[in-house]
């Protein structure tokens, strides 16, 4: 009788502590989705075109985490009686409540002025996608309309707005952060998130080093590795660098000899470049691959001249707080048998090991930036590229990594396979990644979303001493 009564009073104890366990989590889920929401009503919204008569007026509502104003910037576009276009430039700051006008230009009536509402949805659907892959509609022929300009500012809005769908559908508290979804183990708390600017993005990943594995680290120096003495690349800098993506987007970009113009240009693991060289180039001076590219059969890594006669960087993710040691036992491909036979048979070949602290530098620089919670995976390729360029060269561009208006469903370029997984990312935290690289460009939105490119510039040129 005992044990019976004892066996109920466990049973009421642990079904009050589920359901409280249960509040909570509905609780906390509510307030992260009150806060996201905010967060992802910050995004510009999309340029209005409004048809009346023969005038077009279209408002844009500027990034207020990239200009630190209230303002809204309205165009109005009317046709003279000749068919050509006049503008007419109106902005009005809201802040003094002063109405600005362009010189030499007229202020259109106050009943042109499109008003958006301030309403919206309480909570996105944050599983419909927002950017249309595909398509061709927002891309222009002739970069100098004003259509062109409208399609742009149209595009990047859906793009910067699908950023934030991909990470506040990944951060939601019943998929991310469980020990199941933490295969590295992955023990970080950031505490009270603080918006980032620029500068400090630039600057920390200025602060993060370029640091490989060396003959002298164990256990490869206890069992014979010949790792190279002398560093990556010879510490050799450059003063143009391209970063070229393996993005189906770049099929029919005819980047290729804009590409081969830099001073160097960097790849990712077997992406060609016969047959290709029209879109992509044919110079290749450095190489970015995966540890799966180095152990699976087959990429033929011992053997394939794709990755002969260049230098190389290998990287392979361990447990966030694993030794070197801890590493080579439990790597995730068992590359290092292969690493040793390449210096065997290649002695002197410019092949390195990326240190794997480097790649939770990067993902705690991306989660620190991020108002959202990201997935405990390290960081892609093409982020690991982009950061060793920038402390190479002095002037980086990176070729449709952020997409351009030719964004496609296609992976990558040489391959059919299609998953828009791919660009905005289902393992490393791509949507965060992209979304970083191009609040740091420097370029205009010509540049990056007609013609496919974002221009960073390298870690000499900042000044992050202050």
């Amino acid at each position: 009788m005992k044990a019976a009564a004892m066996s109920v009073w466990v049973f009421i104890n642990l079904l009050c502590f589920g359901m409280c366990g249960y509040l909570y989590l509905i609780w906390s889920q509510y307030w992260m989705n009150i806060e996201r929401q905010r967060l992802f009503n910050k995004t510009p919204v999309s340029p209005q075109r409004v048809n009346n008569g023969q005038d077009i007026t279209y408002q844009e509502n500027f990034y207020s985490e990239k200009y630190n104003t209230n303002s809204v910037y309205t165009k109005s576009i009317s046709k003279d009686q000749s068919g050509h276009m006049n503008k007419r430039s109106v902005v009005s700051m809201k802040n003094s409540g002063k109405l600005y006008q362009s010189p030499g230009t007229q202020a259109r009536p106050s009943t042109n002025i499109v008003r958006k509402s301030n309403g919206s949805p309480r909570f996105p659907n944050i599983h419909k996608p927002i950017l249309e892959f595909d398509s061709d509609k927002y891309a222009c022929n002739d970069y100098l309309t004003t259509d062109c300009e409208i399609r742009t500012a149209e595009f990047k809005t859906l793009l910067l707005k699908e950023f934030h769908r991909v990470l506040m559908s990944d951060s939601k508290v019943f998929t991310s952060g469980l020990n199941s979804q933490n295969t590295y183990d992955v023990q970080y708390e950031r505490g009270q998130w603080k918006e980032t600017t620029k500068r400090d993005i630039e600057c920390a990943l200025s602060g993060i080093s370029v640091k490989t594995v060396t003959a002298n680290d164990e256990p490869f120096k206890r069992l014979n590795y010949p790792i190279p003495t002398e560093p990556l690349l010879g510490h050799r800098t450059f003063n143009t660098c391209a970063v070229v993506t393996s993005a189906g987007s770049l099929l029919g970009s005819h980047l290729g000899d804009f590409i081969d113009s830099h001073d160097m240009v960097l790849r990712f693991n077997n992406a060609p470049t016969d047959n290709y060289t029209e879109d992509v180039g044919s110079k290749t001076t450095f190489r970015i691959l995966n540890s799966q590219v180095v152990t699976k059969p087959e990429f033929n890594f011992l053997n394939d001249p794709l990755y002969k006669e260049v230098s190389i960087l290998i990287w392979d993710p361990a447990n966030y707080t694993a030794t070197l040691d801890e590493w080579f036992h439990h790597s995730d491909f068992p590359l290092f048998p292969v690493y040793k036979r390449l210096l065997e048979i290649m002695p002197g070949a410019d092949v390195h090991l990326l240190h794997p602290k480097v790649l939770w530098s990067l993902w705690t620089l991306l989660q620190d930036s991020s108002p959202y919670r990201l997935k405990r995976n390290p960081p892609s390729s093409g982020f690991i590229g982009i950061w060793f360029a920038m402390h190479r060269c002095n002037r980086v561009r990176v070729f449709e990594y952020v997409p351009s208006t030719r964004a496609t469903r296609r992976c990558h370029y040489h391959a059919p396979r299609a998953d828009t997984a791919c660009t905005l990312g289902a393992w490393h935290p791509l949507a965060q990644e992209k979304a970083l690289v191009e609040r740091i460009r420097e370029n205009s939105d010509l540049d990056v979303f007609q013609r496919g490119f974002v221009d960073i510039a390298g870690v000499r040129s900042l000044n992050c001493q202050n």
